[in-house]
């Protein structure tokens, strides 16, 4: 299968990017009056639409302000390991498994898990299409390999382009580099210009399951209430409209 690479390490996926800043940037310049949020939230990125529509119905709730920092998944744990402001951590099960280990979080008090769904994915209105496939490498910024993904699903043999990661996918797809590529039910939910084509197999890829728990880095209010929000009726259902589904 030919691979096609392209330095799209600079490109913004126009939909998703608009989507996180105007729901992030709108959460971080609501401030108190001491110039500072209440908590802070570290979560992969395909995990951050769901994690600010949660943020924004806690908000409402409660009144507190939730600020969320989407990260590459490789780079959560180096980053709290740092000792980076942070009080709340959504990432992967396997994720919080090795904060663990390492003694950022804390054994227990963790919620969850939710799975984000792997779709393949076009843009509603695609452009003049000049590709076939477009798929995440397998690198720290990505949680999939999408070159593997594609030939255990035995797609046609073709052109496929490989980029950094889904937000790329999704900037590739906007602009007409390709007709399909891997995308995170989250990030199609988040950009109404996406639309899913058919959801990947659990023989494809295994199942992408988050989990939320707060780190030992944690100085202010009360990061297990959110936590515990998350884990509840309401919390669950700002998730799922957001693209994640709870996982008994």
């Amino acid at each position: 299968m030919p691979v096609a690479r392209r330095g799209l390490f600079a490109a913004a996926p126009a939909g998703l990017a608009a989507a996180l800043l105007a729901s992030g940037g709108a959460l971080a310049q609501e401030t108190t009056n001491r110039g500072t949020t209440d908590l802070a939230v570290s979560c992969d990125l395909a995990a951050g639409p769901a994690v600010i529509a949660a943020g924004m119905a806690y908000r409402r709730r409660t009144g507190v302000r939730v600020r969320v920092f989407p990260t590459a998944p490789g780079l959560l744990l180096p980053q709290l390991q740092r000792d980076i402001q942070n009080d709340i951590l959504v990432s992967q099960v396997a994720t919080l498994d090795r904060a663990e280990a390492t003694g950022v979080v804390a054994p227990g008090g963790r919620v969850g898990p939710w799975r984000n769904r792997l779709v393949m994915a076009a843009a509603r209105q695609p452009a003049a299409v000049i590709g076939t496939f477009v798929v995440p490498d397998a690198s720290p910024g990505s949680d999939i390999d999408g070159h593997a993904i594609l030939q255990r699903l035995g797609v046609p043999a073709g052109p496929v382009i490989g980029v950094i990661d889904t937000g790329a996918v999704a900037w590739t797809l906007l602009a007409g580099g390709a007709r399909q590529g891997l995308l995170h039910q989250t990030e199609v939910v988040a950009d109404e210009r996406l639309v899913a084509v058919s959801p990947v197999p659990d023989t494809a890829w295994p199942p992408i399951l988050y989990a939320a728990t707060v780190t030992k880095l944690a100085r202010r209010g009360d990061p297990a209430a959110f936590v515990a929000f998350l884990g509840g009726a309401d919390g669950i259902a700002a998730l799922r409209s957001a693209g994640l589904e709870s996982v008994s």
